[in-house]
């Protein structure tokens, strides 16, 4: 589904594109660029689309083998154990404080940040934020 989502956007028009930027996750669904991304890609209008595409935006996401789960590139670009926590205790806002921590990041894994917008809720922020522990404790 993130995939299909992808690839829609990155047909859009470079005006198209810079619309989605600048939407925020309650904008988003009011976008002409969005109901472009819902016809190219096939998906259906819920929150799981609007959710998966608006972490999409403006992140160095790519889909090669050697990239980085959500986790391990937020580790990587300095973020703090601390924010990490915010974003996991944050509930309704967390997506969006998520979403400004994963700006600073490069080599984003396409899979890993698809699925975790998929399934954004309680368990998949406790699963960021235990990946992220355990990956700091490896480095």
């Amino acid at each position: 589904m993130y995939k299909r989502i992808y690839t829609a956007y990155m047909n859009l028009s470079k005006g198209d594109q810079a619309d989605l930027k600048r939407c925020n996750l309650r904008k988003l669904a009011d976008s002409p660029a969005y109901f472009r991304v819902l016809k190219f890609s096939g998906t259906k209008d819920n929150s799981q689309t609007q959710r998966i595409l608006f972490l999409l935006v403006s992140i160095a996401i790519t889909d090669e083998a050697e990239s980085d789960s959500v986790a391990v590139a937020l580790l990587n670009a300095g973020v703090k154990e601390t924010q990490i926590i915010q974003i996991t205790r944050s509930g309704d806002n967390a997506i969006e404080y998520l979403k400004r921590q994963l700006i600073r990041c490069k080599n984003v894994s396409l899979s890993s940040l698809g699925k975790l917008a998929q399934y954004w809720g309680e368990q998949a922020r406790r699963d960021l934020l235990k990946e992220f522990i355990l990956s700091e404790q490896e480095k």
